[in-house]
């Protein structure tokens, strides 16, 4: 009967995680999201004490939505019965790829069905049919032969087991591994290592079966053959030659015997390395060193090229430079020619010579008298602006001649004579430069005021 039950009552079954794993992400999400929009539709299968049999995964979702209650089917029997169906509703429900949990479901189905048919009177079911091989792999979803090896699973150790849940160990190769004994699995890993048993191939892992359990049979049939050479001796005639054959067939057997005794922890070993390469501890130690040479080797080749690129920029930088000072010679060599012919002239002609001095020295002059003239303007600029402006805001007109400001504050007839000064300079310098043919853009306006160029107004 359905009802709904506080979310905080239900619990989840003991053995759950041992059977299933969680959902991929994917499907979680898929699950969580039909839940929102429709709510859960199938209620959870409880016990009367409210631990969930089926609907773990819709539980989780719930606790995860902020649900407070859920709707929940309660279903009563025996322990064994609720974990049947743990296994056999959730195994419709829920897709678990993990081959050991997959394993113990089979093996409990295996075990609970032989049970129920012909086990101890309480839950022993008269009418209910045969469980075979094929039943098993029905519910789970696998092949018989796949089922088989399932089933096998079951006798690894634990630490195998886990393993193959990682997928670290094939499913073939462990179902191999599983007809070992115990101890003979623990010598396994003892021997190779978890990565040497992860590496087993198919074909080791069934050889290594095949040697271990020769060597078991040999065991077996030389237990088999002391038996009987001590059942025979038993009812030979003492001091007989059948009975002294015995005895000598006996104590060679009881040696043998021995022997193989103490051989057998060793087995797992000798058939590995029968088995399995396994390389001398020598050769080893020869290729660890040979790799540790070559490791440095390359760093310090990657040291080289790194000083040969530096060396390379470094030559690209220098043959730069020499290219930079090649034009630089080459320039000093047609200024050096120059000088030569002119110096040939100065000596053929010694006027001309006499004429480059005069230049020189009006040159020197013109540079003196130049930077003078630049030092008063400077001067009157810089210690009469304020005066020549004050004179013009007296007048009231912003736009007056220059000579009219300095007529406000001084001599005009003093600044007539400077204004001609400075234009006839003015001209006789433009008139140089377009000597110089660099041609400069000196204008005049009227008035004696130098024109401003646009960029600097």
């Amino acid at each position: 009967m359905e009802s709904y039950v506080p979310v905080s009552l239900l619990k989840p079954h003991p053995k759950n995680k041992e059977y299933f794993s969680d959902p991929s992400p994917e499907k979680y999400l898929e699950i969580k999201c039909s839940i929102e929009v429709h709510g859960i539709r199938d209620p959870l299968k409880v016990a009367p004490d409210f631990t969930v049999i089926a609907g773990h995964l819709r539980l989780e979702i719930a606790k995860e939505l902020g649900l407070e209650k859920v709707p929940v089917e309660i279903v009563d029997g025996d322990p064994l019965y609720l974990e049947y169906l743990l296994v056999a509703d959730n195994e419709e429900r829920r897709v678990c790829n993990d081959p050991i949990k997959k394993a113990k479901r089979a093996k409990f189905l295996k075990e609970y069905w032989q049970l129920k048919r012909g086990g101890d009177r309480k839950s022993k079911v008269e009418n209910l049919p045969l469980k075979t091989l094929s039943s098993i792999a029905e519910v789970i979803g696998e092949s018989e032969f796949t089922t088989k090896q399932l089933l096998k699973l079951n006798d690894l150790l634990p630490s195998l087991q886990t393993l193959v849940s990682e997928g670290k160990l094939s499913q073939t190769a462990a179902y191999s591994l599983a007809f070992l004994s115990p101890e003979e699995q623990e010598k396994l890993l003892e021997v190779l290592g978890e990565s040497g048993v992860c590496g087993l191939s198919v074909k080791e892992a069934q050889r290594l079966r095949r040697e271990i359990e020769a060597e078991r049979r040999r065991a077996k049939e030389l237990a088999e053959k002391l038996a009987e050479a001590e059942r025979a001796l038993s009812v030979a005639k003492e001091g007989s030659a059948e009975a002294e054959r015995l005895k000598a067939e006996l104590d060679a057997l009881r040696k043998e015997n021995a022997e193989l005794r103490a051989r057998q922890p060793e087995i797992v070993e000798r058939v590995v390395e029968k088995v399995v390469y396994k390389p001398d501890p020598a050769l080893v130690a020869e290729r660890d060193a040979a790799r540790a040479e070559v490791d440095r080797l390359t760093k310090e080749l990657a040291s080289v090229n790194s000083r040969l690129q530096y060396v390379a920029r470094e030559g690209e930088q220098n043959r730069a430079k020499a290219e930079r000072l090649e034009e630089e010679v080459g320039l000093l060599r047609r200024m050096l020619d120059t000088a030569r012919k002119e110096l040939e002239q100065r000596k053929e002609h010694p006027a001309l010579e006499l004429g480059n001095v005069v230049l020189r020295e009006y040159l020197r002059k013109a540079g003196r008298l130049a930077s003078e003239l630049s030092e008063v303007l400077e001067a009157i600029l810089s210690k009469h602006k304020a005066e020549l402006l004050a004179a013009a805001r007296s007048r009231g007109h912003g736009h007056m001649e220059f000579e009219e400001l300095v007529g406000s504050v001084g001599d005009a007839i003093a600044f007539k004579a400077f204004k001609m000064g400075v234009d006839l300079a003015a001209a006789k310098i433009a008139k140089l430069y377009e000597v110089l043919e660099e041609k400069p853009a000196l204008r005049l306006i009227k008035g004696g005021h130098p024109d401003v160029p646009k960029s600097q107004t």
